[in-house]
């Protein structure tokens, strides 16, 4: 018990603060990505049957502007989601993360990670980072994570976490360049 809530203290603080080093299966940032502004965050809890007692997940989606050379400029886009168990809960998985710009009304992929990611307290997966057109376009995109969880009475459930909408320069993948 006393394991379970320094491991849970250990990941929330995680969530606030860029780790140096990634948690178990975890993908961990490249060390040449630097976050330069968060975009869309977006917090949200799950329980089964929406009975905190009973398991407790806090899941995150956003958007993040990337500095890959250490310059101070930045150069890409890319997609960010976690899990963090609270309580109650046996595995956690990430089964995709995708970075999706709105064009023409639909929502389309325009970097996506479909590697399944699995851990048991806490995990993050990012999405590949597209650079940005050369011309100055401002798009509206969002996050969007599918996510399993097997709460401590072996129920699986599946959950999409997505961000908030944002606004960021349009890169590479999308119509406009």
């Amino acid at each position: 018990m006393r394991r379970t809530i320094i491991t849970a203290l250990l990941a929330a603080l995680a969530l606030t603060l860029t780790p140096l080093v990634a948690p178990a299966g975890a993908v961990p940032p490249s060390p040449n990505h630097t976050v330069l502004q968060v975009l869309g965050r977006r917090v949200v809890e799950y329980a089964p049957n929406g009975n905190i007692e009973l398991g407790h997940v806090t899941a995150s989606s956003q958007g993040e502007v990337i500095d890959s050379n250490s310059n101070g400029i930045p150069n890409g886009l890319r997609g960010r989601g976690a899990l963090l168990e609270r309580h109650g809960v046996q595995r956690l998985r990430m089964y995709s993360i995708a970075l999706q710009v709105l064009q023409a009304g639909t929502w389309e992929n325009v970097a996506i990670d479909d590697n399944d990611v699995v851990a048991s307290s806490y995990l993050v997966n990012y999405t590949p980072v597209p650079g940005f057109c050369t011309e100055d376009i401002t798009l509206t995109y969002r996050v969007v994570h599918r996510d399993g969880i097997r709460w401590d009475d072996g129920r699986l459930g599946l959950r999409t976490t997505v961000s908030n909408q944002f606004q960021a320069r349009a890169v590479v993948n999308t119509q406009v360049c």
